[in-house]
Parts: C-alpha cells; sequence; structure tokens
C-alpha cells in the first residue's frame, strides 16, 4: 500500500496497514532536521525541493502545494493572496487594513486593490509533480474567508460589522468568496486530476472555543464554504476544512455539507479530546492532527512523546479515519528527537 491509498482509504474509513501522517512546520524546524539527517540546509520549505526529501526520510504520506504568487503589485501579501506586513519572531504584525475606514457598502465593492485570482501562476512545478508520485497531494490554504476578512477589514471592524452591519460583513465575505472559487477553479482546471484533496479552512476558533456564535458562521462563511464543497464535487476531489482552536461544534455542519475531513485537532483545545471526538464522529469525519505541539512536543521527552502518540493510535479504535499530525505547525522550541520520536512511533504503530 502506497502513501495515496493509505491517505485515500483513511479518508474512506476503509482497512489501513499503518495510521498515515503528515509534516508541517515554521521557522528554522527543517533546518535542524536536516543537519539532523545531514541534508542541505537550503531550499526546505513546503514549496521547494529540498522538503519532499525531508518528508520522505520521515515517513510522510501527504505533499502540499498550493499557487506561487508572481504578479502581485508593490504591496506585501502572503503568498496565499492576503495583505500583511512582516514576521518578527514568527509572528504576524499587520499594518493599517485596506478597509479599515470604510463607512459603505459602496466602498467595499468599490475598492480597486482587492487581491485578484490573476497574482498567481497555477502551474505546478515540473520538479514538485515527481515528488507526488505515490503521495496524496494536498491544496494547502486555497479557500480562507475570515483571515482574509480580517486583514482587509480588520477584526475589530469585521466582527462588529457581523453584529450589527450584515450588508457590510456580507460584502467583505462575498468578494474574498468569489477570489477563492475563481483561484480554485484554475489551480485545479490547470493541474486537473493531480491534486487530491482541498484544504477550505479557516481558524474560525481558539483555545477556548469560537470566535462567533455558530449562527454568525451558518450566515457569514457557511454559504461560502458550501460553494466550496460544490466545486470539490466538480473536479473530484476531497473538501478538507482546516482550522485552529475548538471548533467541533460546527462538525455536524461539515457532515450535512459533505466535508469529508477536518483538522488540525487541536487537542490542547476545549471540546477537543481526541477520543471522544473519534467516538461522536468518527465514523463520518476524517481527523488530522492530535499530536499535541503546545505542551507535550515541547516540554516531556521522547519516551514520553512516543507514549502520547501511542496513545491516540490506541484511540483511534477502528484504525482509520486519521491521518496524524502536529496541531499546529513544529515550531522552532520542539526538540528533533522528539519530532522524530513522533514519526517513528507512527511508523511502529501501537505495541
Amino acid at each position: 500500500m502506497n502513501s495515496k491509498e493509505r491517505v485515500m482509504r483513511s479518508i474512506k474509513h476503509q482497512e489501513i496497514d499503518r495510521v498515515p501522517c503528515f509534516f508541517l512546520s515554521t521557522g528554522n524546524t527543517n533546518g535542524r532536521l536536516a543537519e539532523k539527517f545531514g541534508m542541505a540546509s537550503s531550499k526546505l520549505g513546503y514549496l521547494e525541493p529540498g522538503h519532499a526529501d525531508l518528508i520522505e526520510r520521515l515517513g510522510c504520506d501527504v505533499r502540499f502545494v498550493r499557487p506561487t504568487a508572481v504578479n502581485a503589485p508593490d504591496r506585501k501579501f502572503f503568498s496565499c493572496g492576503s495583505v500583511h506586513a512582516a514576521i518578527h519572531a514568527g509572528t504576524l504584525v499587520y499594518e493599517k487594513m485596506p478597509l479599515e475606514d470604510a463607512s459603505s457598502v459602496d466602498e467595499i465593492l468599490n475598492y480597486d486593490k482587492w487581491p485578484s485570482p490573476d497574482f498567481f501562476d497555477y502551474r505546478i512545478p515540473s520538479w514538485m509533480l515527481s515528488s507526488f508520485e505515490g503521495k496524496a497531494v494536498c491544496a494547502y490554504d486555497m479557500f480562507i474567508l475570515l483571515l482574509y476578512a480580517m486583514s482587509m477589514r480588520g477584526m475589530e471592524n469585521l466582527m462588529m460589522d457581523m453584529a450589527s452591519e450584515p450588508d457590510m460583513a456580507h460584502a467583505v465575505f462575498d468578494k474574498i468568496c468569489d477570489y477563492h472559487l475563481e483561484r480554485v477553479r484554475r489551480f485545479l482546471t490547470v493541474n486537473k486530476g493531480m491534486i487530491d484533496i482541498l484544504g477550505i479552512g479557516d481558524d474560525v476558533a481558539g483555545q477556548d472555543g469560537m470566535f462567533f456564535s455558530i449562527d454568525m458562521w451558518r450566515e457569514y462563511i457557511k454559504p461560502c464554504l458550501r460553494k466550496a464543497v460544490e466545486l470539490c464535487r466538480e473536479f473530484n476531489v476531497i473538501p478538507y476544512f482546516h482550522g485552529c482552536g475548538g471548533f467541533s461544534v460546527l462538525y455536524n455542519d461539515f457532515i450535512e455539507m459533505g466535508i469529508k475531513c477536518t483538522g488540525r485537532l487541536q487537542t490542547e483545545a476545549k471540546g477537543n479530546n481526541f477520543a471522544r471526538i473519534k467516538k461522536e464522529y468518527g465514523k463520518n469525519l476524517c481527523l488530522w492532527g492530535a499530536v499535541d505541539c503546545q505542551h507535550i512536543l515541547i516540554e516531556r521527552s521522547p519516551e514520553e512523546v512516543r507514549e502520547h502518540v501511542r496513545e491516540l493510535l490506541r484511540n483511534n479504535f477502528d484504525g482509520t479515519g486519521f491521518i496524524a499530525g502536529p496541531t499546529h505547525s513544529f515550531t522552532e522550541d520542539v526538540p528533533v528527537e522528539n519530532i522524530l520520536a513522533v514519526y517513528e512511533t507512527l511508523k511502529k504503530g501501537v505495541i
């Protein structure tokens, strides 16, 4: 069974030989791992050649990809399209938001510098295509609504709009939704048959739960996500909702919409006990993540990390419907030995 078969069967809740896994990181984590493996320390980002070798050594099953920003104007953008300032010590520091002072729907709709689908090269590089062989391919960071809305309007303004100026909020979300739908359509068209999974997530929650009510989520965000799911059906790719924090209150909506996967299940957040969620939703959702990067990976010994992973595997009672990986990207304060302990244990399974 190769990696792609393992991942796709797990998503479909079919029998597999072992739990599949993925890897994502921030800062110089990749460089520290490369040094441990005796690899070259350059071009290790997950859209760069060295990353494929790195995850192969770790035994990971998923490759992540997204369009390359090439035609953006002389402003600061996330590589996935939204406005930002700079990253200092791993933290985003925002400048003034473009629509921060907008006071009407017309101002929002007539703003002439919205991110454009034309900012991207949608062709997957040939070197990357060769690294996809036998792997499950996930188009990542492809349909992010709330973060983009905040980066254009400002968090405080957007929240106030959602509460008291619904027409303003709808205008922002609709513009971003249309942008993402076109960007996703172009990417899936250019690379038809190469993408298995589409990441359509959003950070709608924090450590203690949702940022706003489920009714607000259903009014402003769910209709856009439904369009993304319909697009996934059109191209025969699997929708995966990625989000941070505790948002299990949305899982029944995901199931109703046809979202097959959700993660990265942050077991540190309120309401995110892996065993409970697996028992309640495991027949309908494939869970991604669950390896605690907030406490256990940073604070514990390699043997304690191994036991943490073994416990997750034991609680994955049916042996499928789970893609193991970090609850958030591995950060620079996670010891390399603990990262290696995660993937070594996943390879061995429960012993």
